[in-house]
């Protein structure tokens, strides 16, 4: 399965976010020139002005600057969860076993994070992974249903492996000859 397509919602959020991004960094630039000015007003006052002059403006432009950096880093989140899908799609579709603490890795967010994302994803079928229990991970369900159809005789000897719960890639060892074998 493919990520789905954006829609309207996520166009309208990275248009939100874009405005929050183009808002927010004039007046962080604002901001910190405004207290420029405040700081020489305030260590040398002009004609008619005092030090108080100097001390508002510096307030002024932390309030500008405040302002900015909240709009600038709200503007990102959008593109943030982008880039984060992106991530764990490309992740998904290189890995035939998923566990919830390489995600979280790869994202750097926390398990309980990445357990949530994971579901998310699945709810919204944009991957197709079963979660195993027994193993604690995730498999595509491709794998889980080709698994079923594994050889289960022991290369080597040819004795039956009583293996279950077997995926493509598992090393097993024979109980009859004790040779160790991938299971293909």
């Amino acid at each position: 399965m493919s990520p789905r397509p954006e829609g309207l919602a996520d166009g309208l959020k990275k248009l939100l976010g874009g405005v929050g991004v183009a808002v927010g960094a004039p007046l962080v630039v604002f901001g910190l020139l405004m207290g420029v000015v405040g700081v020489s007003g305030l260590f040398s006052p002009g004609e008619g002005k005092t030090a108080l002059d100097g001390v508002l403006l510096l307030l002024l432009a932390g309030v500008f600057v405040g302002v900015g950096r909240f709009a600038w880093k709200k503007g990102m989140v959008p593109f943030r969860d982008a880039r984060r899908r992106e991530l764990l799609f490309g992740f998904v579709r290189a890995q035939m076993r998923i566990r919830e603490s390489d995600v979280a890795g790869l994202l750097k967010v926390s398990e309980p994070e990445a357990r949530e994302l994971l579901s998310r994803s699945i709810a919204r079928q944009e991957v197709d992974l079963v979660y195993l229990s027994e193993s604690r991970e995730y498999v595509h369900r491709s794998v889980l249903a080709h698994s079923r159809s594994v050889a289960r005789r022991c290369p080597a000897c040819d004795a039956p492996v009583g293996a279950t719960g077997v995926l493509p890639g598992d090393k097993l060892v024979c109980s009859y000859c004790q040779s160790p074998f991938v299971v293909a």
